[in-house]
């Protein structure tokens, strides 16, 4: 009776042993299967979220462009000298306009006849006749309502891509006056899409509606101009839906590709995200791979386990004679194992509650800062804009107090937009986001583009700004946005706690080592040795009865130091209070290029 009882039970424990291997075969298969799917639909939905999120800056960039070129149109057609050649307020005008867009390098206005009147870029335009430009007969010939957006073309002169904008310029009694054209370098897009966090071999391109390449990232220089109206792109799949995603094989390739694309309601632009679908099932694949080992390991395992099992019920009853002999020793160690185990699993689990805490609250703040600087931007250039336009008498005169009070808000829009744009890169800091895009740069072109953006504020107070920058600085290869930013930083912190008929100035040099030294010097109110190293810290300013009157989140400082550091650099403060300020930033020599013989640019011995 008992062998046959024992039969049974080794049968019993077999078939379990198949049913329950078969059951964990079958339970990874249908994870991996439903894992494969998940991926890919993951994939379609951020193609698709990140197109969406593409065609609306670019629509917004260009909407900016559209409203500084309306804003001119209206300032313009109530002015006297807008027909009178090179005049100096015109130019002064389109200049300040043109700072307005990052997308636009210069405003052009052009008579009825294609003549060259007026150019943002210099006080005196060329004598040129652009009768001939795209641009130009559009609007003379009326084939667009609103502003024309023209396809890329390459400089005559200066070999680089642009993009023009043009709005119709009128006689009150509606006829053709001339027009106005912004020009706008693509080149600023693509360098958006460098900063963006693309994985899975992701490929980023702006196409006009007529199927010429703007932008595109990779391979900008190289595809720009290029026409795709070969690509399904144009000949499907924007013909049925203005927007969609799909999955498709490109022309050449051998691998399907996930692509996600928005047309423009507002002007004649597509947007499209593509990313390879090979490289976003490229970890999936990998935890495939691993779970066969796992299952093969398990299956293995599971198979000796039963196994054992069946062998071990013939010796199960010998075995109990000698476990019960044990049992009192066993309790009593398990009894202290347990104890320490839970010990120590609260211990475990208390710490990484709290990491998850930690961790979740410095994501929320980063994330919330950033979505606030850009949801904050967009509005602030509005105002700023319009600031600007109604100190230009736009809408008509003001009342003396009236333009006081819009000087006031375009200040305070502008400072703002500084705050902003501060609090955004220490947040990419902090969180190891933020990437340099080194490039070769000419130090007395940063350093005059520092000069040039200070220049009003420094004026408006009648402090000195001095210059001392040879031409004959080797080139710098850094990041162009984050030097400008520290330079800018710099100087503005120079002129605001300078009061007015002092003197700031800017120079650079090289050290015996070869480094690079940047320095800025005020005759300001100055800073207390003892608060020097607290001033580099974020969110900190210097309490006293002087510094309260400056606004700011005291981040100007720390991200300075934090962008040199990026660079491998070091930067330092020497002040002292009521004699002014020094501020030395020294980037090491291997950033510090030289020019060889025949011009191209080399590492510095």
């Amino acid at each position: 009776m008992a062998i046959g009882l024992r039969s049974r039970l080794k049968w019993g424990m077999g078939a379990f042993g198949i049913l329950l291997i078969l059951g964990f075969n079958a339970m990874i298969g249908y994870d991996l299967l439903r894992d494969h799917l998940d991926t890919l639909q993951s994939a379609r939905d951020d193609t698709q979220k990140l197109s969406l999120v593409l065609e609306r800056r670019a629509t917004d960039s260009f909407a900016g462009v559209d409203k500084i070129l309306a804003g001119l149109t209206e300032v313009l057609s109530v002015r006297d000298d807008t027909f009178q050649r090179a005049d100096p307020d015109i130019h002064a005008l389109l200049r300040r306009q043109t700072t307005l867009s990052p997308l636009t390098r210069a405003i052009l206005f052009i008579n009825a006849d294609g003549q060259l009147l007026h150019d943002s870029d210099t006080p005196q335009p060329a004598n040129l006749n652009l009768s001939d430009r795209d641009y130009f007969i559009a609007q003379k010939e009326r084939r667009t309502t609103g502003t024309y957006v023209g396809l890329p073309v390459r400089g005559r002169t200066s070999g680089t891509w642009f993009v023009s904008m043009s709005r119709r310029f009128e006689t009150p009694d509606g006829r053709f006056a001339g027009v106005i054209v912004a020009i706008v370098e693509p080149i600023a897009f693509r360098r958006f899409y460098e900063t963006l966090r693309l994985g899975h071999d992701a490929i980023v391109t702006l196409f006009h509606a007529d199927g010429q390449i703007l932008a595109r990232h990779p391979g900008h220089d190289a595809n720009i101009g290029r026409s795709a109206l070969n690509n399904p792109l144009f000949t499907t799949y924007l013909r049925s839906a203005a927007e969609g995603t799909r999955e498709y094989r490109a022309p050449g390739e051998e691998q399907p590709r996930v692509l996600s694309y928005r047309r423009s309601a507002d002007f004649p632009i597509v947007v499209d995200v593509s990313v390879a679908r090979e490289a976003v099932l490229a970890p999936w694949r990998k935890k495939a791979f691993n779970a066969v080992l796992v299952l093969a390991a398990g299956n293995g395992m599971l198979a000796l386990l039963i196994l054992l099992l069946v062998r071990g019920i013939g010796q199960r009853e010998r075995m109990l004679a000698d476990l019960q002999a044990n049992e009192r020793a066993l309790r009593a160690s398990q009894s202290r194992l347990i104890a320490d185990i839970a010990a120590r699993h609260r211990v475990e689990a208390e710490l990484i509650a709290a990491k998850q805490a930690s961790d979740d609250a410095n994501q929320a703040k980063t994330q919330f800062l950033a979505n606030m600087s850009h949801e904050l931007r967009t509005p602030l250039n509005a105002i700023i804009g319009f600031s600007e336009a109604l100190l230009t008498g736009i809408f008509g005169p003001m009342a003396p107090r009236q333009t006081d009070y819009v000087g006031d808000i375009r200040r305070s829009g502008l400072h703002l937009l500084s705050l902003i744009n501060d609090i955004l890169d220490t947040t990419k800091i902090e969180c190891g986001k933020y990437s340099l895009h080194e490039e070769s740069l000419s130090v007395r072109d940063l350093a005059l583009h520092g000069l040039r953006q200070i220049e009003p504020l420094a004026e408006e107070k009648g402090i000195a700004l001095a210059l001392q920058v040879p031409s004959t600085l080797p080139r710098l290869w850094a990041d162009e946005r984050a030097i400008t930013q520290v330079l800018l930083n710099l100087l503005s912190n120079a002129v605001k706690f300078t009061p007015a008929g002092a003197r700031t100035s800017l120079s650079a040099f090289l050290t015996a080592d070869g480094a690079l030294r940047l320095q800025v010097a005020d005759t300001g109110i100055g800073i207390p040795a003892a608060d020097l190293q607290r001033v580099l810290e974020p969110f900190q300013q210097v309490e006293n009865v002087h510094t309260r009157r400056y606004p700011g989140t005291g981040l100007g400082l720390p991200l300075v130091k934090s962008l040199v550091e990026l660079h491998g650099g070091s930067f330092m403060l020497e002040s002292e209070a009521g004699k002014g300020t020094t501020a030395t930033v020294t980037l090491p020599a291997f950033r510090v290029r030289a020019q060889s013989p025949t011009g191209a640019t080399v590492a510095a011995p």
